[in-house]
């Protein structure tokens, strides 16, 4: 049967070095690497290295960079997924990769933009999917009941989501956006790897979910447990109130 990988890691430190680590093999690796990136307090660790690697000498002239998703909203925001690329890694670099493309979060036609977008990850397979895990147990913004089938649409937030930009990017309920374009459950699960990180107290209850509860839509990220190309990374906080033996694999 296939079966999602665990790595458990003592903690945030880890589990961003192993993240790191997966990754620029996969670039050293690869002729032409195609790396679709998260943002947030989860990968800033691995954006940390990422650019120290680069800096260090790590080739990526022949690496393409996409984003998982991006929130309607201007394309300066704060909050904004192009905000946070260029801020943690394309400002920070001397050297450029071979293709950045990122989500319209301007898009006036956001099935156009879809349409557009999908027609790039055709193009441009994905070798890594890196993700974080929501505390409600979200992918991306595939909140609680998204089908898995699902493929990239605009989604509405969940207001634990909300809650998280605000304190993210120390913006209020106004400011905060309440869509994003994102890859369904479909785009993310055809990445070679599917690298999913998760760190702190606050996920535990969802990393219970994903590790020890049943395969359902309500917790999104079980999606991956069937799946033999995703890797989840654990940290002892993230894993503290797990009841079964889980052993990395």
């Amino acid at each position: 049967m296939k079966k999602m990988k665990t790595i458990f890691v003592k903690d945030y430190e880890e589990m961003s070095a192993k993240g790191y680590e997966i990754i620029r093999e996969v670039i050293k690796n690869n002729e032409e690497p195609v790396i679709s990136m998260t943002t947030g307090g989860t990968p800033r660790g691995v954006f940390k290295l990422l650019v120290e690697g680069i800096h260090k000498g790590l080739d990526i002239s022949h690496t393409t960079f996409m984003n998982l998703d991006e929130y309607m909203g201007p394309r300066d925001a704060v909050y904004s997924v192009r905000s946070f690329m260029y801020k943690n890694l394309y400002n920070l670099i001397n050297v450029k990769p071979k293709n950045i493309f990122l989500i319209d979060g301007e898009a006036e036609d956001s099935d156009k933009e879809i349409a557009r977008y999908k027609e790039i990850i055709n193009q441009y397979p994905m070798d890594v999917q890196l993700l974080g895990l929501g505390t409600n147990g979200h992918i991306g913004a595939n909140e609680p009941g998204t089908p898995f089938d699902s493929t990239m649409f605009l989604a509405k937030h969940d207001d634990s989501t909300i809650q998280s930009t605000m304190r993210e990017y120390g913006i209020t309920r106004e400011e905060a956006p309440t869509e994003m374009l994102t890859l369904g459950f479909t785009e993310i699960l055809e990445a070679k790897t599917v690298l999913l990180l998760v760190s702190g107290k606050h996920k535990a209850e969802a990393v219970k979910a994903l590790l020890e509860g049943e395969i359902t839509p309500d917790c999104p990220a079980t999606a991956l447990r069937n799946f033999d190309n995703a890797i989840v990374i654990i940290d002892e906080d993230a894993a503290s109130l797990l009841e079964k033996e889980h052993k990395s694999i």
